[in-house]
């Protein structure tokens, strides 16, 4: 009788040990839930203060950092902050200081004995005409989410996410969730990328602490707070800024490309400057800009879109990627890139220490057409 009241008890012991494991995973949260509430608590932070450390190992760049930063958020303003770079391998970003007070942006480089400045506003769009080659090739717009389930249920729709397990990241345990993103769903041009995503989210304050990039043509990049610490409060005065003196002072707004004739692109540069004797019917030439000494010939196409012709003289030439395929084009070697439908595309190649970039809504077949006609 002992004997099988024992057993008995030992049951009874494996059951109840298996009922607890089973609620304490329960409880544990989802990679679903993680995310949510990490949304959630992102509509919560009014100021935050971090030291950061950047790693970026790609073939096109390969550079480390740490940053200081701080910033505030309140509704219905666009914020203030504050980014410092503390130490890179980057002699030239060294000691750069970004400063926003919410109007006004100030971008010092003590390498350049410079500051940037102007309005928010002025600051975007001088960021944005930087590279007016680069913007050619944008993911859909969606259907903007109303609420944070809703984000996490779209981001399920192109991303198989899991849990990993747990790391310490800034002195905190911290979830790791894998992102590994759908073929079939994604762009085309994003699938070609390869590689896949990993988020850590601090487990008691649920905010993102690390990001990583890995497995890609992209290389590898990553980002990860060494120290972070959000609503605590942040002086104020750390987001105005005092311009040194003796420094040059520099407008984002006199940064803006500058729009030129035929005849003063042709004198303001020292290359001989060509133009295409073929382009796809009806394009119309409505502008054409010096961009740091590059050339940007801007066209419209009469049923939409645009596509536009590039030529300059640059330190590098850009290395092609994956997912662009070698070309023959003017007796060189060129890298194309299309879009999935064919309707994007974006050609490049270099003659001598020139290099010539096509991009917009053409086919291949026009982009190559043109780029054989420059005269």
């Amino acid at each position: 009788m002992n004997t099988k009241r024992n057993t008995w008890l030992v049951a009874g012991v494996i059951v109840l040990l298996a009922a607890l494991v089973s609620a304490f995973v329960m409880m544990q949260p989802s990679a679903k839930d993680i995310l949510t509430q990490t949304l959630e608590t992102s509509k919560t932070i009014e100021n935050g203060h971090a030291v950061i450390s950047i790693n970026i190992d790609s073939p096109e760049e390969k550079t480390s950092a740490v940053v200081e930063v701080w910033g505030t958020h309140a509704e219905g303003d666009l914020g203030a902050f504050r980014l410092e770079v503390l130490e890179t391998d980057k002699e030239d970003a060294l000691g750069a200081v970004i400063v926003s007070d919410g109007e006004t942006v100030w971008a010092y480089s003590p390498a350049k004995n410079t500051v940037f400045t102007g309005t928010a506003e002025e600051a975007k769009a001088a960021m944005e005409e930087k590279q007016p080659m680069d913007d050619k090739f944008e993911m859909e717009e969606f259907d903007h989410p109303e609420n944070a389930e809703e984000a996490v249920e779209k981001l399920f729709e192109y991303f198989e996410v899991r849990k990993m397990g747990t790391e310490t990241v800034a002195n905190e345990n911290a979830y790791q969730l894998e992102l590994k993103p759908i073929p079939e769903q994604m762009p085309a041009e994003y699938t070609a990328l390869g590689g896949l995503g990993n988020l850590w989210v601090d487990q008691s304050r649920s905010v993102p602490v690390a990001v990583a990039y890995t497995g890609g043509s992209m290389g590898e990049i990553n980002i990860t707070a060494l120290e972070f610490e959000i609503n605590q409060g942040v002086d104020e005065g750390i987001f105005s800024f005092e311009i040194p003196a003796d420094v040059e002072v520099v407008s984002f707004a006199d940064m803006k490309p500058e729009s030129l004739t035929m005849d003063e692109a042709v004198a303001s540069v020292d290359f001989a400057f060509l133009s295409p004797d073929t382009t796809p019917a009806g394009a119309l030439l409505i502008n054409v800009l010096n961009v740091k000494g590059m050339l940007v010939q801007q066209y419209t196409l009469p049923e939409g879109g645009s596509f536009s012709i590039a030529q300059g003289q640059i330190e590098e030439a850009k290395k092609p990627s994956n997912e662009e395929q070698t070309v023959e084009v003017r007796g060189v070697t060129g890298s194309l890139f299309a879009s999935e439908n064919g309707d994007k595309v974006a050609l490049s190649w270099t003659e001598g220490d020139l290099s010539f970039y096509i991009a917009g809504n053409i086919t291949t077949e026009q982009a190559l057409e043109i780029a054989e006609s420059l005269k």
